[in-house]
């Protein structure tokens, strides 16, 4: 049985205090997702859906969303119209203003890890000829690239890992160490990193879960202003994400232990989406390339204590794992095979993380301090989906009243002049004629 200790029941009501309830029931969906796994072994899967992303932006009276909708898998659908949306405020459809698509946005502040695994595995060729180094290399290239033409304040940290040993450094990782590495896209420094890591030889072993963690504690620091903004801010709250790119696996002692560890971090930290891209043949490639007559498992790695065993070490990627770490954090796992394959999963993992639809109407009956709920319909596929609803309440102070308001206003206010001004001013007047009249 999974119990909530008294720290995590208090940090879950802070965070309810400082976000709105749509990240609230993806706490839920992700805490079900885990406890899936944990206890049945499963990955759940999860269909098509749409949620308000980040609270309700008001000017005045005029109200825009930022809405994601997503397929099997958790992969963006980028491809839906101004027709396929309507918005329901307070059980009313509302008719939308303005809609721009994801790619006609301007994308929100972001703040991406970026995780290149540099084992030793990384030197060798992939299905393409070149090796996993330099077609990760390119694709990280290409996925900086298009980040920069999006424009936005996103914020990329290039990290290296790997655990050294022997006569190999390795490349450690600390939250120190990620922070240092942030810039937006379109710095120089991003390159000059790149050109730095497509010069290295891969040398170190595979620790997935370590670098992980460091990543998620450092975006999860609440008192970080970067990272979280007041719940009173105009600012819109920054998505927080890691990509992992692997081509092994875990080969520590106590993967199962690790892996537990690491979900239980994602599960407390649930505004922090992890993808995972593997990097090279799938289980079910390994098992016909080795004969195994069905798909290759950790079993059937070679080890010191198994030497005998078909599949070489370096060519194992765990892809169940990979695939468990992206959807207990509500993350796409994909899996490629050659540098080009790499870099369309890295675009897939960008419309994942910026790829938002922008929907603005109109608050009907719009009054000072009144409080509303908003849901957002989609239909994709044919089948109509409906969103968590959103409330928010029409500023008190600093927005304007309505033009009949104001006219009603004006003319009471002179009314009162007239009655309190002009009036006694012309009464006045009438009592000076007269008294000059009596004095002739």
């Amino acid at each position: 049985m999974l119990l909530l200790s008294t720290p995590w029941i208090k940090r879950i009501s802070k965070r309810r205090n400082a976000i709105d309830w749509s990240s609230t029931i993806v706490f839920s969906t992700r805490w079900l997702s885990g406890l899936a796994i944990a206890v049945f072994g499963i990955s759940p899967a999860f269909g098509q859906s749409a949620e308000i992303v980040g609270r309700p932006q008001l000017n005045e009276e005029e109200i825009t969303l930022r809405v994601k909708v997503t397929t099997d898998g958790g992969r963006p659908e980028m491809r839906l119209g101004e027709s396929n949306f309507q918005a329901i405020v307070d059980d009313k459809p509302v008719d939308i203003e303005d809609w721009r698509s994801p790619t006609e946005t301007v994308p929100p502040p972001a703040w991406i890890v970026v995780l290149i695994d540099l084992s030793g595995s990384m030197q060798q060729a992939d299905s393409s000829g070149v090796t996993k180094l330099q077609g990760a290399i390119q694709a990280t290239r290409r996925f900086i690239a298009e980040m920069s033409d999006r424009g936005g304040d996103t914020r990329v940290a290039i990290v290296p890992f790997g655990e050294g040993g022997g006569d190999c450094g390795g490349y450690p990782v600390t939250q120190d160490a990620i922070a240092d590495r942030f810039f937006p896209a379109n710095d120089i420094k991003q390159q000059n990193l790149l050109d730095y890591l497509a010069s290295q030889t891969p040398c170190a072993s595979t620790n997935i879960y370590d670098p992980l963690k460091q990543a998620i504690r450092l975006l999860g620091d609440e008192e970080n202003p970067n990272f979280y903004v007041p719940e009173d801010s105009p600012k819109p709250e920054p998505r927080l994400s890691v990509i992992l790119l692997s081509d092994g696996y875990h080969n520590k002692p106590n993967e199962e232990r690790d892996f537990q560890g690491l979900r239980n971090l994602l599960l407390r930290h649930e505004n922090i989406v992890v993808h995972t891209l593997g990097y090279g043949l799938t289980p079910e490639q390994l098992g016909a390339k080795y004969g195994l007559g069905r798909p290759a498992t950790r079993e059937d790695i070679q080890t010191v204590e198994k030497p005998y065993n078909p599949i070489p070490d370096e060519e194992f990627v765990d892809l169940k794992r990979l695939r468990e770490i992206a959807e207990v954090s509500g993350g796409v796992a994909e899996f490629s095979g050659d540098a080009d394959e790499i870099a369309e999963a890295l675009q897939v993992f960008l419309n994942a993380l910026l790829g938002e639809y922008e929907l603005v109407y109109l608050q009907p009956n719009a009054e000072r301090g009144s409080k509303h709920e908003v849901v957002v319909e989609a239909k994709v596929n044919g089948e109509t989906i409906q969103t968590q609803s959103a409330s928010y309440t029409i500023t008190v102070f600093g927005r304007s009243l309505p033009l009949v308001t104001r006219l009603s206003m004006t003319g009471v206010v002179l009314l009162l002049l007239g009655m309190g001004g002009v009036l006694p001013f012309w009464k006045w007047s009438q009592w000076l004629k007269q008294e000059a009249e009596e004095d002739f």
